[in-house]
């Protein structure tokens, strides 16, 4: 048994041995300084220093490889780096929409160029990135941005769905890091990591194993964002809300033939989905701010995610009405914690190890410290 386990279970065995003798709810009992009736709330946060300092000051010659980059939100991304003075490469699994997404750059720009990749194949993204760097050099900006729809339900999803969407959604992010964060690490200029995951994977409920595949990249990405707090790499979860896009066009459209469920036999139903359509939104004024209008515009989200690398910011939300749903989420979590007070005194004095890691902290300064934003164009 290793120490952390060993000091896990000694842990563990005091507090149950404290429960028995009245942890909870003793009556008159006084909390240790600092620390109220109910536990670590209400104490001064502690200091975790400053946030890590954005990598990036300037997106002019930076490049910037797109997964999933001539539609929807990789366009707008490429789009508003490109503005912004990137060289910018946009990838898709397959040749057929490059055309179409070049109309949104000038013609044969020195600065744009296209790949053919498939995130889902493991085995290609070295040699892809290889393909990328003899294009315009070494990468500093790696978007992680392919993704499809699947709103199949959980727990009567095939194997094909997980597959298929845990390989696009899950494992195409996990691959680009993989591939991607040696080499930034090696090259040491300043570089940015952003995964585009979604509210549903923040807020489940109505998107099935999307939402799951979307989690899933939400939780790598925070892993990062704590593994490399001091190195040359910013990291971002861009978590989009209502956005044009072509995610609806995912399954009958972009789904590989080996990942395509079996025809159901005749006269069967058809593979279940999450059901019922989400409330209608409310009429959106012609004079709407682009920020606000919905669904956002995915060069509207595009400026954001460049204005978030500048800043490095943890987190990119662009669709606030959405804080409702995690406010509550999170506070169902903090409810659901079995009532720790009065609190032991060797317990309270260590409370400044149980954040785990100083990224939260770290964000909620650097959030407040830079709240006022100037977006070009928005």
């Amino acid at each position: 048994m290793d120490e952390n386990m060993m000091n896990r279970r000694q842990m563990l065995g005091g507090l149950a041995a404290a429960g028995t003798a009245g942890l909870v709810g003793v009556a008159g009992a006084a909390a240790p300084a600092g620390i109220n009736a109910q536990g670590f709330e209400g104490a001064p946060s502690p200091d975790m220093g400053l946030s890590q300092t954005a990598p990036i000051k300037d997106i002019k010659g930076k490049v910037a490889y797109i997964t999933g980059g001539t539609s929807g939100i990789g366009l707008g991304i490429a789009q508003a780096l490109h503005e912004a003075g990137a060289k910018v490469i946009l990838g898709n699994y397959s040749d057929n929409q490059f055309a179409e997404a070049l109309k949104r750059f000038p013609e044969k720009d020195p600065r744009v160029a296209t790949v053919v990749h498939d995130v889902m194949v493991r085995d290609s993204w070295e040699s892809k990135a290889d393909e990328i760097e003899k294009i315009f050099g070494n990468v500093n900006i790696l978007i992680n941005n392919a993704g499809v729809g699947l709103f199949q339900k959980t727990t009567e999803g095939t194997w094909k769905d997980w597959d298929w969407g845990m390989g696009v959604n899950f494992w195409g992010p996990v691959y680009g890091c993989h591939t991607f964060v040696p080499r930034m690490l090696k090259h040491g200029e300043g570089s940015h990591i952003v995964t585009t995951t979604s509210t549903d994977g923040v807020l489940l409920g109505t998107a099935g194993i999307y939402a799951v595949t979307k989690m899933a990249a939400a939780g790598l990405m925070e892993q990062l964002r704590h593994e490399l707090r001091d190195s040359n790499i910013g990291t971002s979860n861009l978590i989009p809300g209502m956005t044009t896009s072509n995610l609806g066009r995912s399954e009958t459209e972009y789904r590989p033939a080996t990942l395509k469920n079996d025809p159901p036999p005749a006269g069967a139903a058809a593979a279940p989905r999450m059901a019922g359509p989400r409330p209608a939104m409310p009429a959106v004024p012609a004079d709407t701010p682009p920020v606000w209008a919905r669904p956002q515009s995915a060069l509207t989200v595009g400026r954001i995610v460049v204005n978030s690398i500048l800043n490095n910011d943890m987190w990119i939300f662009p669709a606030p009405e959405y804080r409702v749903g995690v406010k509550a989420r999170g506070d169902a979590m903090v409810a659901s914690a079995v009532d720790y007070a009065p609190m032991p005194d060797h317990i309270a004095a260590g409370h400044d190890r149980y954040y785990r890691t100083p990224i939260y902290l770290q964000e909620i300064a650097h959030r407040k410290a830079t709240r006022k934003r100037t977006i070009p164009g928005i």
